[in-house]
């Protein structure tokens, strides 16, 4: 599944039946706010903060909206695999990979702010080494490298 298919149209038939069907699996319900927090995120191209994600909810539903809602909102959908947390960002953006467990791998253009989502089974594999080297377990081994993406290099070559 492609992320960026999915932004074509706010949240396409196919991802909410994805998502729908990843919390009945995991006993979760995809309630309707859960759902617009989860279609926002589809619908743009960059990750977002919680409170830009506010800003564009209450927009949408012109109606105020409490932050610990939202982010009560996010945890849920971290919780059941459909979104990421950018942790150097603070920002947050939708998996593009939510058909299978993974630890996640990012690179962040510090020039024009695209993600992309890689999965690398090897680098995986040699962090999980490091650790038990160390006698360490990790919760989770998210890797963030930020940098610039081909067309801001391309760009700044010219």
């Amino acid at each position: 599944m492609a992320r960026r298919i999915a932004r074509a149209a706010p949240l396409a038939a196919k991802w909410r039946k994805f998502a729908e069907e990843r919390c009945a699996e995991k006993g979760e319900r995809l309630t309707p706010a859960r759902l617009a927090v989860y279609a926002e995120l589809l619908a743009h191209n960059q990750p977002l903060s919680a409170y830009e994600l506010i800003a564009v909810l209450e927009q949408r539903q012109e109606r105020k909206i409490a932050p610990l809602t939202v982010y009560r909102h996010l945890d849920f959908l971290m919780r059941t695999g459909l979104v990421h947390r950018l942790q150097s960002a603070h920002t947050y953006l939708p998996c593009d990979h939510p058909d299978h467990a993974h630890e996640s791998q990012f690179l962040l253009c510090s020039s024009c702010g695209h993600v992309d989502e890689v999965e690398s089974r090897g680098l995986e594999t040699l962090l999980s080494q490091i650790a038990d080297e160390h006698g360490f377990r990790p919760d989770n081994a998210v890797v963030e490298i930020r940098g610039l993406c081909g067309s801001c290099a391309v760009s700044a070559q010219t």
